[in-house]
């Protein structure tokens, strides 16, 4: 059986006591409770005395050996700490100072603001740290729950931007960072930013028409965003855009859900948009995009029904030869066409404007035959039947483009010596590599002795010459241009081909006679400044003399190679050239104006053959 335990007498009388205390008028537990409202005891509990707060120590506190004395009384609180009790905030043009008291009770002191409950108003809050610093700051929903908001520094302090609603009244709530139990002082002030001309919300959405006519967007602070709504009929494409950089977009469809991939932007303008075969609502949210206020203006574009289907049943035919107009209404809208090919035949499909863009072929099947980023397919169909374009959209979805395919029929030129096309000198002969094995072929008769200038093969080809076996021949001059000769009279085969595909070319063979420059200024041959040209020394030596007005009072900087250089004034007289240490250009100032003459010769010590020079003059 367990013993009884003997009840400490102390303790007993201590109850005794405070029993006979009460029933004989002592305080009362609610004055208790008043008196000591604000007092905080190091131990034991408060009690009113005459009308005074006293800290008493109970039996534990006395066995303890604790001191029980009042050791902090709460200041008085300048603001509320709850949303019942938030002192109501209002708009003003000066600071007002706020307190945050030390912790009492163990419980941290903050204080809450109620906002305006003006719907659609925007509002700046901006604080100031005082002796109090950090300052937690807040934007808190009725339910409690926080706002997600982006402080913004600025020079009169920090700032918070949000829009008010009636419906769901905003607090703001100041607080010392939490676990730095930390005290001190704060300003603060309200500013009304007026009412916002644009709903925030799908539900207050502002309402447009497909007009094509700019309008004025002013985002009146760094959270607020605008909500536009339209419809749309069943295949009809829309491109709602703004203008700068400073402008978010947000494209949603009538459920509110955001679509993806809608956006397109440069450096200029950002432009959401969308292709339906239904009959749509959409929502296009506007925000900025760098933290500030934006004014800016936008507009919303109607591109009209679609008129080329986006898969292959429907697919819009071509007439080779004929352009066929286009638009994209949507960037999600891809345009598909057909042709009827003949085997065999080459056929080039080209998209304008000339721009890189994506450019897909492929047989009835499905196949792909041919896929290009560089807005252009050259192909060969092994067997006749229809073909199909696809032309997906890009970032210029919403202009108009045009696409065009021609029959090119067989290929242009022959591959041999024996099936080359034959031209004569100066006749110009254009063609096209439509594939890395085409091989085309171009015979030119040449006179012994005689020198000539091709042109070929200015941008990604390969010329190879085919000869009866004597020698041909060829200085380059300069990026696809070469003079040539041979030393007997003969039928030269020239062979075009590429790695760049397609790749069209012009060639073009003139003669040029013994010589290709004249030998004195008489017989110069004109120039035009800036100028940078090349020749050839035909032999050793030789003079190649060239001719150029220029300007007096102004400096030109001359270059060479390979040559020896005199400048001629107009009088005949050798201009003084002055020049650059370590440096091959010269500097000379024309000292009046007229017709001056570059005298280029061969170099004292130059091979006994023909040698390519390059002079060239431009303003300093």
């Amino acid at each position: 059986m367990q013993r009884l335990r003997p009840f400490p007498i102390p303790a007993l009388l201590t109850l005794v006591a405070a029993g006979l205390f009460a029933s004989c008028g002592g305080p009362s537990a609610e004055e208790d409770a008043r008196v000591c409202a604000n007092v905080q005891c190091s131990a034991g509990r408060c009690v009113a005395e005459a009308g005074a707060p006293v800290c008493r120590c109970g039996a534990w506190e006395q066995a303890a050996g604790l001191t029980c004395a009042i050791v902090a009384y709460q200041q008085e609180d300048d603001h509320g700490d709850t949303r019942e009790t938030a002192t109501a905030l209002a708009p003003s043009e000066g600071f007002h100072e706020g307190t945050i008291n030390p912790p009492f009770r163990a419980m941290p002191d903050r204080d809450v603001f109620a906002m305006p409950t003006a719907a659609g108003h925007g509002y700046r809050f901006v604080f100031r740290p005082g002796t109090l610093t950090p300052v937690d700051v807040r934007l808190v929903e009725s339910s409690g729950a926080e706002v997600r908001t982006r402080p913004l520094q600025s020079k009169e302090g920090t700032r918070l931007e949000f829009i008010s609603t009636e419906e769901a009244p905003r607090f703001i709530t100041v607080a010392a960072p939490e676990g730095t139990n930390a005290s001190g002082t704060y300003s603060y002030r309200l500013e009304d930013l007026g009412q916002d001309v644009h709903g925030d919300t799908l539900a207050t959405a502002t309402p447009l028409a497909l007009t094509n006519t700019p309008f004025l967007l002013t985002l009146e602070f760094a959270e607020d965003a605008d909500v536009f709504t339209f419809r749309t009929e069943p295949n009809q494409g829309f491109q709602f855009s703004c203008e700068g950089t400073d402008v978010s977009l947000q494209l949603l469809d009538g459920a509110g859900v955001q679509m993806d991939g809608g956006l397109t932007w440069d450096s200029s303008r950002i432009c959401a948009g969308h292709w339906s075969p239904h009959a749509s609502t959409w929502f296009v949210r506007a925000s900025s995009s760098h933290d500030k206020a934006v004014t800016t203006h936008c507009q919303l574009d109607d591109l009209g029904r679609d008129e080329h289907a986006n898969g292959v049943l429907g697919a819009t035919p071509l007439t080779a030869g004929v352009p066929m107009a286009g638009r994209h209404h949507g960037p999600n809208d891809v345009d598909v066409f057909s042709f009827v090919a003949t085997a065999g035949n080459i056929y080039d499909l080209r998209v304008l404007p000339v721009r890189n863009r994506s450019i897909r072929l492929t047989d009835a099947n499905g196949t792909t035959l041919a896929e290009t980023q560089w807005n252009r397919i050259v192909h060969v169909p092994v067997s006749a039947g229809t073909y199909y374009v696809h032309l997906p959209a890009d970032e210029t979805w919403g202009s108009d483009f045009e696409l065009k395919v021609d029959d090119r029929g067989l290929d242009d030129h022959g591959a041999t010596p024996a099936t080359a096309t034959r031209a004569d000198v100066g006749e110009t002969v254009t063609g096209l590599i439509h594939d890395y094995a085409d091989l085309d072929a171009i015979s030119v008769p040449l006179v012994a002795n005689m020198y000539y200038r091709l042109s070929s093969c200015q941008r990604s080809c390969t010329l190879t010459t085919h000869t009866s076996g004597a020698p041909l021949y060829r200085l380059e001059v300069q990026n696809g241009v070469w003079y040539i000769n041979t030393p007997i009279t003969e039928l030269v085969t020239f062979i075009v081909s590429s790695r760049s595909i397609p790749h069209d070319f012009t060639f073009r063979v003139d003669w040029v006679g013994n010589d290709d420059h004249g030998d004195d200024a008489d017989h110069a041959t004109p120039q035009s400044v800036p100028l940078d040209t090349a020749g050839v020394f035909e032999e050793n030596p030789d003079v190649d003399v060239l001719s150029f007005a220029l300007e007096a009072g102004h400096t030109y900087r001359v270059e060479s190679d390979r040559a020896h250089l005199r400048i001629l004034n107009p009088q005949g007289a050798e201009v003084a050239l002055s020049s650059e240490m370590y440096s091959t250009t010269r500097y000379f100032t024309a000292e009046s104006s007229g017709t001056y003459v570059a005298e280029l010769t061969t170099p004292r010590y130059a091979p006994d053959r023909p040698t390519v020079w390059s002079f060239s003059l431009r303003e300093q």
